[in-house]
C-alpha cells in the first residue's frame, strides 16, 4: 500500500450489521469514523424546528433530504486530519450523493476511496430489524433472539433497552424500499467506477470481518 489514506463508505440495508463492521475498520485502520445515521438522530434531539422536523421524518423512515444529510458530515469532513482516512457509515443514499461526495473526496485530495457493501436480502433485514433493539445508556445494538425474547437490559452495561424511532414496521417498509430504489444506483455507480467491493452479510461477524479484510487488501 502507497502512503495515500484509505478513505471507506460503508452501505447496506437496515439492518445489514454495517455499523458494527464500521466501528471494526476505524479501529484496524485508524480512520475518523463519520456516521450519518448517528449524527442525524443526535442532531433530531436538538431544540430547534429543523430537529423537530427531522424526529418526524425518521420516525416514519422516510428518506432525509440531501442537504441536511451534507449538514451532518460536512464539518467532520472539512476538518478532518488530512494524513488520516475517513470511513462513511450509511451516506451516500442517493447516485447525486454518491457524485458530490466523489467530487467533495477528490477536492480533498483523497484519492484512494472504497466502497464496502454489506450485502444481505430484503428478508433477512426486515426479519433483524423487528428485533432490533439499542441500549439507551451506552448506544450498543443488541438483536433480541427466542433464547433472550424477553430481554430489557443491555448485557454491557445493563442500561435499558429500547427501540430505535425508525424501527416501526411502516419505517422498516419505508427504507427497504428507498434502499431498493434509491441506494441501488448508488451502489451500480460505485461498480461502474471499479470501487465496489461486495461482502455476504447473512454470516457470522466474524465470518463477515474476515471477508471484508481479504477483499479490501485484495483490492488495494
Amino acid at each position: 500500500m502507497d502512503n495515500q489514506p484509505l478513505n471507506i463508505i460503508m452501505l447496506g440495508r437496515s439492518g445489514s450489521g454495517k455499523g458494527t463492521q464500521a466501528k471494526f475498520l476505524v479501529d484496524a485502520f485508524h480512520l475518523e469514523y463519520i456516521g450519518t445515521g448517528s449524527s442525524l438522530r443526535t442532531f433530531a434531539e436538538r431544540d430547534n424546528t429543523a430537529a423537530h422536523n427531522l424526529k418526524v421524518m425518521l420516525a416514519a423512515g422516510q428518506l432525509v433530504p440531501s442537504w441536511l444529510a451534507f449538514f451532518v458530515w460536512m464539518e467532520r469532513l472539512t476538518y478532518a486530519d488530512v494524513h488520516k482516512g475517513v470511513l462513511f457509515d450509511g451516506s451516500p443514499r442517493k447516485l447525486e450523493e454518491a457524485k458530490i461526495l466523489n467530487e467533495v473526496f477528490e477536492w480533498f485530495g483523497r484519492k484512494k476511496v472504497k466502497v464496502i457493501l454489506i450485502d444481505i436480502s430484503r428478508e433477512e433485514a426486515q426479519k433483524r430489524l423487528m428485533k432490533r433493539r439499542i441500549c439507551s445508556k451506552c448506544g450498543r445494538g443488541a438483536y433480541l433472539d427466542e433464547e433472550h425474547a424477553d430481554a430489557t437490559q443491555c448485557r454491557y452495561c445493563y442500561g435499558e433497552l429500547t427501540v430505535r424511532m425508525e424501527d416501526n414496521p411502516e419505517g422498516i417498509k419505508t427504507r427497504l424500499n428507498w434502499f431498493d430504489d434509491e441506494v441501488m444506483q448508488s451502489i451500480d455507480y460505485y461498480k461502474t467506477n471499479g470501487k465496489l467491493i461486495v461482502v455476504n452479510g447473512e454470516q457470522s461477524p466474524d465470518e463477515v470481518q474476515k471477508e471484508i479484510l481479504n477483499k479490501l487488501y485484495g483490492s488495494l
